[in-house]
């Protein structure tokens, strides 16, 4: 490397990818994308700038959040604290970003689950993201006061300014149906100046970005800006900067969202093993009870729901009942199918009889035209046909007959027809005949 490339590195980094900046000799050539000269993570640069339209669209529609709100937002500590996590921590983490967890509300909404969308924690309100951090019940809340106080421990360790502490406090502890301490120290005033105004700036920008969201990572950059205002006023510095911090704060934020719903899972499913089989077995069992209670329609091809008794479904085990209840459920979509189809291709009784006089008129103009060669033949089969019809339906062809006696009666215990007088009478008292006497020797 020259010297003058030597040079240009020792630069900042904001100076180091301005577009101004040439291709050094020793480099050979670079990279520019827009206005910036890519110098360090190629492969991660150039997979922003290719989805960076079809992101900033997403975040938009999803997150309600207009285009001036976007700058504001600290990506690179949301992208800090989800590289932190493991992998399927990571995925989960990212659905309850985009609010894609699945909740009561999302499930109900798929049909995945057909009871309603009403919380089965606390029963009162509907499952959704946002209800998972403010849920009410007992076991909740006190997991959630928990989780919240190590949160702070965290915080503190990392040396959080303590406007920071107070302002996150009275907006978050709120949403998350957490009390507010009675503290003298909560009611003082504790910045003055440029500081108050740089607090109240974060505070606004917050506000729009949404206090609910910061639980997720979407904390704005001027959080950072204050924790590095008065560290510059501390007289014991720490040795960390303003954005390792926020990249720290967003992390544990992260951390404390993926516990709360860590909860509702142990709540809902089952915290070990065994206790999510028998909590799944028993919601199978509901299940199976609820069609046997109100059976569905199905097409005729399908088997009967009755054709098991509900005391041997009940005994079957956990796979066993789940690949039940989906093939009910396969059978119940093919029925509605199946019949959609029927309806579609229905036609009306109207359609019918606009056919029928169609045909009529059409018979009526083919009579009263004159008898040629070609017509002849077929007015003369229709005129047979008449003929049977009405030899076929009329009264006297209809009346029926007295169907006569049997003249000999098989016996059900020999394979012969037998001749016994006896026993004939005996068999023809089943057709109603004449009963034999017997006299005595």
């Amino acid at each position: 490397m020259d010297s003058d490339t030597k040079q240009a590195y020792a630069l900042p980094q904001q100076w180091q990818t301005q577009r101004h900046i040439p291709v050094f000799r020793s480099e050979g050539c670079a990279i520019y994308i827009g206005d910036r000269k890519i110098t360090y993570n190629l492969h991660m640069n150039l997979c922003e700038r290719w989805h960076e339209e079809e992101a900033k669209t997403y975040l938009l529609q999803r997150h309600h959040l207009n285009a001036d709100l976007i700058p504001l937002v600290s990506w690179q500590a949301m992208r800090y604290g989800l590289s932190k996590l493991s992998p399927h921590r990571r995925a989960t983490a990212v659905k309850a970003i985009h609010r894609h967890l699945p909740t009561q509300e999302k499930l109900f909404k798929q049909g995945r689950v057909t009871m309603s969308s009403i919380c089965t924690r606390c029963l009162q309100r509907e499952e959704t993201n946002a209800h998972v951090y403010c849920c009410t019940n007992t076991d909740a809340v006190t997991q959630r006061k928990k989780d919240w106080m190590d949160l702070w421990k965290h915080l503190h360790r990392n040396r959080t300014a303590k406007v920071i502490e107070q302002t996150w406090r009275t907006h978050l502890q709120p949403l998350l149906g957490i009390p507010l301490g009675n503290s003298v120290i909560d009611g003082l005033q504790l910045v003055h100046g440029d500081l108050e105004a740089l607090v109240q700036l974060a505070i606004d920008e917050q506000t729009q970005i949404g206090w609910d969201k910061l639980l997720l990572g979407f904390g704005t950059i001027t959080w950072k800006t204050i924790q590095e205002f008065i560290d510059e006023h501390n007289p014991k510095k720490p040795q960390r900067t303003g954005a390792v911090w926020l990249n720290t704060a967003i992390h544990q934020m992260l951390k404390f969202s993926l516990r709360c719903w860590k909860q509702r899972n142990a709540t809902v499913h089952g915290a070990t093993r065994q206790e999510q089989k028998q909590k799944a077995l028993q919601a199978a069992r509901d299940k199976i009870r609820a069609l046997y209670a109100d059976p569905p329609s199905l097409a005729p091809h399908f088997c009967s729901l009755f054709a098991v008794p509900l005391e041997h479904r009940l005994k079957m085990s956990l796979q066993a009942a789940e690949h039940w209840l989906s093939t009910i459920a396969h059978q119940v979509k093919v029925t509605q199918h199946n019949w959609s189809v029927l309806l579609s291709q229905h036609h009306s009784i109207k359609s019918h009889l606009r056919t029928m006089r169609r045909e009529a008129r059409h018979q009526a103009k083919e009579r009263m035209k004159p008898t040629t060669h070609s017509n002849a033949r077929s007015r003369a089969i229709q005129a047979e046909v008449k003929a049977m019809r009405d030899k076929i339906y009329s009264k006297k062809a209809i009346t029926k007959k007295p169907r006569p006696l049997p003249s000999r009666v098989r016996n059900p215990g020999h394979r012969r027809y037998s001749k016994s007088p006896l026993l004939q009478g005996q068999q023809l008292l089943h057709f109603g005949g004449p009963t034999l006497r017997h006299h005595p020797p």
